[in-house]
């Protein structure tokens, strides 16, 4: 998968798997939905969340995307995490815009909850592609 790729199949709505490394050296994996801005991959999650709480004791994380339907292509990318406190409604917005739509996004962004949650920023260190 070249850069171009793997930049298109990044900015699908696609579930990914987070995985975290847990305090007692296991590793925490869960879905998320994600939004890849070209340069850094966002994640909202809830404040003290386990992710969360991983993240802010290592500054790591790992995450794995793919596609099932008919072709078998993923992109893992591992790095470091910065934790932004809160989650802006626009951050919010932008990621339901890109998996349900604008209407659908406005409405639940619209009740609320951001303020309860924070904001995982992966930056790229290193890349698994498929080929």
């Amino acid at each position: 998968m070249t850069p171009d790729q793997r930049d298109a199949f990044l900015r699908q709505p696609r579930t990914a798997v987070l995985c975290t490394l847990r305090r007692d050296g296991g590793i925490h994996s869960v879905p998320v939905w994600f939004r890849w801005d070209g340069a850094e991959l966002r994640i909202i999650t809830e404040r003290g969340s386990a992710k969360h709480r991983n993240v802010v004791r290592t500054g790591r994380a790992t995450l794995c995307v793919d596609e099932r339907d008919g072709h078998f292509r993923y992109v893992t990318v591992e790095g470091p995490v910065r934790v932004e406190d809160i989650v802006t409604r626009d951050e919010r917005l932008a990621l339901h815009t890109l998996y349900r739509g604008p209407e659908a996004a406005e409405k639940v962004v619209a009740e609320g909850g951001h303020e309860k949650m924070v904001l995982l920023v992966l930056t790229p260190e290193r890349w698994l592609p498929s080929r």
